[in-house]
């Protein structure tokens, strides 16, 4: 007659499934949307396809800027869902080192998100005399949310097991692409000079586009001899969201390979 033996209770793994989702939207909204959203408002206000410029009434560099924009405030905010799930809503505490510094930089980006948002609805109409104030926020609200995301995804990297060395390369070869794509179109836009940003007047218009001044609306102008350089421009922009892309992927599949 066999004897019961004693077994010795496993303990089941902890399922990190919504810890992944996280990182895998987060990825998506900052390396993908947020760079672009970034690069339209300031480098394709010019841009045309073919001879439009406006889609649905408004600036076609806008309504681009808008979307992906958007994408990327739903994105980081269904991210901080997902992680808030998985930590069943406790807040990381301050003795767990680096990953309590991501969780603060992190909520800094997502209160930055939130707070974009809210200015974009509540925004003043463009001829407004205050609207100068809402253009410099909307600006540095998002620089400041798009620098912070970077260091946010380094630190959280750095404290993984698991393919470490391989996502640190691919951050960092994506950190490198955006500061060369960002001085090539410095480049250039300095290089158009004036006829970058177009005649300056107030006026009834969508939305700011005066680069470094106070609000202004731009006016029609013969684009002339640097058309071609505002092609180039939208070639360089998209082959960014391609590069950021062609990068973000394998940094996904990375994060939820286990072993």
């Amino acid at each position: 007659m066999a004897t019961p033996t004693d077994e010795t209770p496993v303990e089941a793994e902890e399922d990190d499934t919504f810890e992944y989702a996280h990182g895998t939207v987060m990825i998506l909204a900052w390396m993908v949307f947020a760079s672009t959203a970034v690069l339209f408002a300031r480098y394709g206000r010019k841009i045309r396809f073919g001879s439009k410029d406006k889609l649905l009434g408004e600036h076609i560099w806008f309504q681009i800027h808008r979307f992906v924009a958007c994408l990327t405030t739903v994105l980081t905010l269904l991210g901080f869902f997902f992680i808030l799930v998985q930590a069943k809503g406790d807040w990381v505490k301050a003795d767990e080192g680096l990953v309590f510094v991501h969780s603060v930089i992190g909520g800094i980006v997502v209160c930055c998100a939130l707070i974009q948002a809210w200015m974009a609805l509540f925004r003043c109409h463009p001829d407004g005399s205050y609207r100068f104030i809402y253009n410099w926020l909307h600006r540095l609200t998002g620089v400041l949310a798009y620098f912070l995301s970077v260091p946010t995804i380094f630190i959280i990297i750095t404290t993984f097991d698991n393919n470490r060395t391989g996502m640190i390369v691919i951050l960092s070869l994506w950190s490198a692409w955006v500061v060369i794509i960002v001085i090539i179109l410095e480049i250039i836009r300095l290089g158009i000079g004036p006829s970058f940003s177009g005649k300056m007047v107030k006026g009834n218009g969508a939305e700011l586009y005066d680069l470094n001044g106070p609000p202004s609306v731009n006016t029609e102008s013969d684009e002339g001899d640097t058309s071609h350089w505002h092609a180039r421009i939208l070639i360089l922009i998209l082959l960014n969201f391609i590069v950021s892309i062609a990068l973000a992927i394998p940094l996904i599949v990375l994060l939820w390979k286990k072993t």
